[in-house]
């Protein structure tokens, strides 16, 4: 029947390598998504390239459209790999027609017309549309982690399905040989070669994906938790800072304070230490939730301002700050970490204040529509023009670093609880004269 036996019969090694490969690969990475399904194409596919050749050997028709049959599954089951390498679902109804259809070809052109051009013609159809679609999702993929494996994927997708349309229109003008055996032309082992580098190479880059994937993974993971340990040990300094001096106050040997005024220091000692617990617990709470999205809570602006003023209580009488507060509408965030950014802001004014004036911080807010924009404005040194563009970046600073303590930490990480809650941060600023941070908030319904 088919004059190919021999090279089917020697591909059928490389599928079942391939396959055993996936297996151990499946097993070895948790049974990461889509191995076991291009295992599964790699089996079914030598078992077809085995059927096939055996058909062709012995020249039985049945076998070696049980073969084909088995080509059609594999093509199948590797695109099912694709949607589960993304996460999605299969296309179940997709899949049964297409398997439908083929089996329906397959029987018509070679049990009934013998007719191998138009069973060939027949079948590409099929694969032309399950891997242009399957192309057409992995080209598609936004997941940072699997975008680059994506797009190679998707390109050697795209090129298998357009070659397939290619033989659509073509394999059918070489149906010159009245007998089966006789209807197999160069073009055919063509494409026997390409779709078995094609397929190999579908596996190779399932791998090289999913092991990309993890790696982002894990970079993300030390991302966090570096960003983690930052935000800690930068947000904690404030309240501890008020714990101390509460507490040193208080223990004074030589101070003149009565029995009443240390007890106040020794509460309000008590109080910061109270909300570092609270903080910390919310710190952990919000490194939870990286992967699950932030959960939907309503906060007071200005009792999270209160708080913020309080765990800052000491800079702002030392340096006798006039913080006024305007009315705050309440917005769609978690009040702890709504209350973080008015720390950090807050710190930050007083830290770049202006040694040649009283500092003065005004709180106020706008709504507009959906949401609440609230502006923290000081009359403080300001920023120049060049440092705007990257104040909210990761460790950087403005001004003169060396005057100021900081780490470059605070507005980076304003931004990134922002952001979380689907808001925006923004600052206006003109040197020696002050600035203005604006956070735009979603508003609570």
């Amino acid at each position: 029947m088919f004059n190919i036996s021999s090279i089917l019969i020697s591909l059928t090694v490389v599928q079942f390598i391939m396959a055993a490969i996936l297996v151990a690969f499946w097993w070895s990475r948790m049974k990461a998504c889509g191995l076991k399904e291009m295992a599964l194409a790699m089996t079914v596919g030598g078992i077809g390239a085995l059927a096939v050749g055996a058909g062709a050997g012995l020249i039985d028709f049945r076998l070696a459209c049980f073969g084909i049959l088995c080509f059609v599954v594999a093509v199948l089951s590797a695109a099912r790999a694709m949607t589960r390498l993304q996460g999605r679902q299969p296309r179940h109804l997709l899949e049964a027609a297409a398997l439908t259809f083929a089996a329906a070809a397959v029987y018509y052109f070679i049990i009934v017309r013998q007719d191998v051009a138009g069973m060939l013609a027949s079948t590409s159809i099929v694969f032309a549309i399950v891997c242009g679609l399957a192309a057409r999702d992995l080209l598609r993929e936004r997941d940072p982690g699997l975008k680059s494996g994506c797009r190679i994927l998707g390109v050697m997708f795209a090129v298998f399905a357009g070659l397939h349309v290619l033989r659509i229109f073509i394999r059918p003008l070489f149906d010159t040989a009245p007998v089966p055996q006789g209807q197999i032309v160069a073009l055919d082992f063509v494409f026997a070669f390409i779709g078995m580098a094609m397929v190999i190479g579908w596996s190779l880059g399932l791998l090289w994906a999913s092991h990309s994937r993890a790696e982002y993974r894990l970079r993300a993971a030390y991302a966090e938790l570096e960003r983690f340990s930052g935000a800690v040990a930068h947000d904690l300094k404030s309240p501890l800072n008020a714990v101390i001096g509460n507490l040193e106050a208080a223990i004074q040997p030589s101070s003149t304070l009565n029995a009443a005024q240390k007890a106040d220091f020794l509460a309000s000692a008590h109080k910061a230490a109270l909300r570092m617990n609270r903080f910390i617990g919310d710190l952990l709470d919000d490194a939870r939730s990286v992967q699950q999205g932030p959960p939907v809570e309503v906060a007071d602006p200005s009792q999270c301002l209160h708080e913020a003023q309080d765990s800052l209580r000491p800079m702002i009488d030392a340096v006798a700050a006039e913080i006024t507060v305007g009315d705050l509408p309440p917005v769609a965030v978690s009040d702890l970490q709504l209350t973080r950014v008015f720390q950090n802001l807050l710190d930050n004014a007083l830290k770049y204040r202006s040694l040649e004036r009283p500092l003065k911080i005004e709180v106020s807010a706008l709504r507009q529509g959906g949401a609440v924009e609230i502006s923290i404005k000081d009359n403080g040194s300001g920023i120049a023009a060049a440092d705007l563009v990257r104040v909210f970046d990761r460790f950087e600073r403005a001004g003169k670093q060396s005057l100021v303590p900081g780490d470059g930490v605070g507005l980076s990480e304003c931004r990134r609880i922002v952001e979380k809650f689907g808001g925006t941060i923004d600052v206006m600023s003109q040197l020696g004269a002050g600035s203005t941070f604006r956070v735009t908030l979603p508003a609570a319904s």
